[in-house]
């Protein structure tokens, strides 16, 4: 039976997206993707689009989704500054591993290399920040191309897929049939035997060995099996920033954050252990500080999928690629059941008790808000407020925690957010937002009334660049060049003017009194959190320090 029908191909790229399972696309028109929105317009489907203020947003809201669920997020903007504008959340995704399918209007094809009006070529400008792209010249090959680009951004390492259309493709027709799309099986690299009998002698003749989890924990869904390693093994575990989540932060064996914002002991433990096994980790110069310094007089073993991560920053004696959930099985089968208490006891004596500092301070107030959302997803900017959560948030499960990792991208977080509550829609979603970054994006307080997105925003206003700016205390004499940023804005009417209700806090039993308020509040508000610009970020490792070159307050 021949199903075939002659489509657009903006009809086409709408049934594909179709095909995928794809329920959101967030997307920006313009001049040469008119076509395609008229024929989400004119066609019958349950795609829905999302309609940011700013493309970048966009994409980070796909960013979110993708996160968050089990599915490619997808975003669509039109040439020329729509997709330059997207470069910044396309680079993010990349370094964060995230899968994205990102669909670039272009403009005709006889227009090509002409600098014609709005033309950019997008494939060129991404090319490093994508895992592919492509530029789509025959209709004939567009489903194809579309169906491909998923495959691609899921496969192995995921990661964003731009696929730039011309106009006239749009415009075009061609015969389309409709493709069930199975599951993605995954395929990786067969794990050599070798290896794993390697990795096995260095952890059972280890004495003070730590495992060092990342990204790629969560990414691989693996956290049932580095639980199941780390409690045979009995080896405590630190994690990047991109790893929180792989183990429970209330588990025994959980340290939390290794690197420059690390606590004492477990910057400590990792630098001074004999074994260090590396899950699903880059080796971040954020994690590693002084590279001489933290691979000294220790073995370590990185276990990945991405061969190109082997030696690229750290060099290991023994690497096993492969498939997180694959390996780590393998290592727990065949280790020894341990536990080692002098190293147990070594690593609490460097715990250093965090200094009072009053009722009202970050760490306190994250703790609180906490605890009266204990399961929500909790979304960041980049910055202080970014790094007290990773110290201080009790991150329970993988995609719990949201954030920036690579690429450090302020203005991040509020479009994330969007994303993440769309996918999740069940849940509580909060996005904890600094002032600085909160003014690159406050735009998409629109976005979230629009389309009454419940999201809890909690904007901790320091009025000034925090991060930077404690780097300019610590490092240039206090010389606080453009970091303060004093000025008239009152966050509360902001947030009113898109019909946001807001909530300002300057001590902890405001906090308590609002947090009862807002507790049973359906709709989207922001809670505007004054604190002080002397806060600082502590522990801090110095760029380029070893990790155990601690600054405190």
């Amino acid at each position: 039976m021949n199903n075939k029908e002659l489509l657009l191909g903006s009809e086409i790229t709408v049934r594909c997206l179709e095909e995928q399972g794809i329920k959101h696309v967030f997307s920006f028109p313009g001049g040469v993707v008119i076509p395609l929105f008229d024929a989400f317009y004119r066609l019958d489907h349950d795609i829905t689009e999302i309609g940011p203020c700013h493309e970048q947003n966009g994409v980070h809201a796909a960013d979110g989704y993708a996160r968050t669920s089990d599915t490619v997020g997808v975003a669509i903007t039109t040439s020329g500054p729509g997709a330059t504008n997207a470069i910044t959340g396309i680079a993010n995704a990349y370094l964060d591993s995230v899968p994205l399918v990102v669909i670039t209007g272009q403009v005709a094809s006889p227009l090509l290399g002409k600098d014609s009006f709005q033309e950019i070529d997008i494939t060129s400008v991404t090319m490093q920040i994508t895992k592919h792209n492509y530029l789509v010249t025959n209709v004939e090959d567009l489903a194809d191309t579309i169906r491909e680009a998923f495959v691609i951004a899921q496969s192995g390492r995921p990661g964003p897929v731009v696929i730039d259309i011309p106009k006239d493709i749009f415009l075009a027709k061609t015969e389309y049939q409709k493709m069930f799309i199975p599951k993605l099986r995954q395929i990786y690299p067969d794990i050599k035997e070798s290896k794993i009998l390697e990795a096995v002698t260095a952890i059972n003749k280890a004495q003070r060995p730590m495992i060092y989890a990342g990204g790629g924990v969560l990414k691989s869904k693996a956290q049932v099996e580095l639980l199941a390693f780390a409690e045979k093994s009995g080896i405590p575990v630190a994690n990047s920033l991109m790893g929180l989540g792989g183990i429970p932060r209330d588990h025994q064996l959980s340290m939390g954050m290794v690197g420059m914002h690390g606590f004492q002991e477990t910057n400590l433990a990792v630098i001074n252990s004999d074994l260090l096994i590396a899950i699903g980790a880059r080796f971040s110069d954020r994690v590693t500080g002084n590279c001489d310094a933290f691979v000294r007089n220790k073995t370590i073993i990185h276990i990945d999928v991405d061969p190109t991560e082997f030696a690229k920053n750290i060099p290991a004696e023994i690497q096993i690629q492969g498939n997180i959930k694959d390996v780590l099985p393998l290592l727990t089968k065949d280790i020894e059941e341990k536990t080692y208490p002098e190293w147990y006891k070594r690593i609490k004596e460097w715990v250093i008790p965090c200094a009072e500092k009053g009722d009202y301070h970050p760490k306190n107030i994250l703790n609180t808000i906490n605890a009266a959302y204990p399961e929500a997803f909790v979304v960041t900017e980049v910055g202080q407020h970014q790094m007290w959560v990773g110290q201080y948030w009790n991150v329970k499960r993988p995609a719990q925690f949201i954030t920036s990792g690579g690429l450090g991208t302020m203005g991040y977080g509020l479009g994330a957010s969007i994303g993440v509550k769309l996918a999740n829609p069940d849940a509580d979603v909060l996005l904890v937002a600094g002032d600085g970054s909160f003014r690159m994006n406050c735009q998409e307080l629109i976005t979230v009334s629009k389309y009454k997105i419940p999201l809890k925003i909690f904007l901790f206003d320091n009025e000034s660049l925090g991060m930077v700016r404690q780097w300019q205390k610590l490092f240039s004499d206090k010389r606080y060049a453009q970091t303060d940023i004093v000025q008239c804005t009152d966050y509360i009417m902001l947030a009113a003017a898109s019909g946001i209700p807001g909530y300002k806090v300057t001590n902890m039993d405001e906090l308590n009194q609002t947090l009862e308020a807002i507790k049973d509040q359906p709709g989207p508000l922001l809670v505007h959190v004054k604190i002080s610009n002397e806060e600082g970020v502590y522990p801090i490792v110095p760029a380029g320090c070893a990790i155990d070159e601690i600054y405190y307050e």
